[in-house]
């Protein structure tokens, strides 16, 4: 018998479940919704479980809709609603892992908008280009390019990495984008920079390039809501390059600065709005935001996209109705972080391997002017550092073997 204890989410109900697992390995939280008394679901839930236990012994495991069949037409248990029966077969160890996910059903435009209000922060990313058979690709350029893009005004910039991908061609790479930087900004210095955890980002040389420019560095998983902006503009940069293929140059190398140049000389668009200059009614590009007009340029976006204005303030989280409880356990969808699948054959597998705990739930102000919930999670490794998560990126999981045994040991 292992026992859980939760809360029960419902207006009238709160009582503690106690489910018998016999076969069934590091059975996790399990949170209810129903009118029907907790021992008569413990029991019809456990005998479900066993079923589909003996299947999976039998190397017979049953589909999702299969044990809902089972559970409606052969067990009887017609009381049992769909989402307690999927909830807990999810957790399974069979099913656990490779269980579909997916995200949400309209959707649209309800993401965080990433909100600055000055110049130097910057996202960056490595962008790559296949080998091809049209021409021969030296050495040289075959370890990507880094490319970083402003928050505010959109303006990318690019260095090519020479020969390898690793810290101290990161080193050149970054001086090479601070440079840009300063000269495009009239002698402003990078403020932030928000990179994945990518091995040579991470490294002592990179991070001490950083600290000695006093610049604020900020690691982040590859989850859609943070790094879309910089992988968003790889696609996009590629994109122009493979139109200008139609000209006679044909070599990535050598159309990545005029591929990048036409995109910072493109009008900037905010929910589908062209943003313009207060006096001239000129369109702003990415290269005409500077810090002079920087006052004009915000009012201009925030007139366009409110959300931009009021995500700046935090709304009331006991307003919001969220899914997860504190000190739930999660891990990532897979499929809301398309840079650690890109190039990886893992259909296998739906789920991140990290598991964080939940420790505080916010709320946020979409780009749809809509509250969503918010979820600030930590790893539960042992590391410090938090992560955020919107409500569609992450789904309950079991603790590890380990943690659970570390956490018994405790208690006694």
């Amino acid at each position: 018998m292992f026992e859980i204890k939760n809360v029960l989410k419902s207006t009238h109900l709160s009582v503690s479940i106690s489910l018998n697992t016999t076969g069934y390995k590091g059975f996790g939280l399990v949170y209810l919704n129903m009118s029907e008394k907790e021992d008569v679901v413990s029991e019809k839930l456990s005998l479900l479980i066993e079923w589909v236990n003996q299947q999976v012994e039998r190397n017979d495991p049953p589909r999702l809709s299969d044990i809902l069949d089972h559970a409606y037409r052969v067990m009887g248990f017609t009381t049992l609603k769909k989402s307690v029966i999927l909830r807990a077969i999810r957790l399974l160890p069979a099913y656990h892992m490779n269980a579909p996910q997916a995200l949400k059903r309209k959707r649209s435009r309800k993401v965080r908008p990433i909100v600055v209000n000055e110049l130097g922060s910057l996202h960056g990313d490595i962008g790559f280009f296949p080998i091809t058979r049209d021409y021969e690709t030296p050495i040289t350029f075959r370890s990507g390019f880094l490319v970083c893009k402003d928050i505010l005004s959109r303006f990318t910039y690019v260095s090519i990495l020479k020969k390898k991908r690793d810290a101290n061609s990161m080193v050149n790479a970054f001086q090479d984008i601070f440079h840009q930087f300063k000269q495009q900004n009239g002698g402003l210095q990078v403020s932030s920079v928000a990179f994945d955890q990518e091995t040579s980002v991470m490294s002592k040389q990179v991070q001490a390039l950083f600290r000695d420019n006093h610049i604020a560095f900020h690691a982040f998983q590859n989850t859609r809501s943070k790094s879309k902006m910089a992988e968003g503009e790889i696609r996009i940069i590629r994109n122009m390059v493979r139109r200008l293929r139609t000209n006679a140059e044909q070599r990535w190398w050598h159309l990545l600065k005029p591929a990048v140049d036409a995109l910072n000389r493109q009008p900037l668009r905010i929910n589908n709005k062209y943003i313009t200059e207060g006096g001239s009614g000129e369109f702003y590009t990415p290269a005409t935001v500077t810090n002079e007009n920087l006052p004009d340029f915000i009012s201009k976006v925030q007139k366009a996209a409110p959300a931009y204005y009021f995500n700046q303030f935090m709304l009331n989280p006991d307003l919001i109705n969220f899914k997860y409880s504190v000190g739930t356990f999660v891990r990532q969808k897979l499929i809301a972080s398309s840079s650690a699948v890109i190039g990886e054959k893992r259909s296998d597998i739906s789920l991140g391997e990290t598991v964080f705990i939940i420790t505080k739930r916010l709320a946020y102000v979409s780009r749809a002017l809509t509250p969503e919930p918010l979820y600030i999670v930590q790893n539960i490794n042992g590391r410090k550092t938090e992560e955020a998560f919107d409500q569609d990126e992450i789904t309950e999981t079991n603790p590890p073997t380990w943690f659970q045994e570390r956490e018994r040991a405790r208690e006694s």
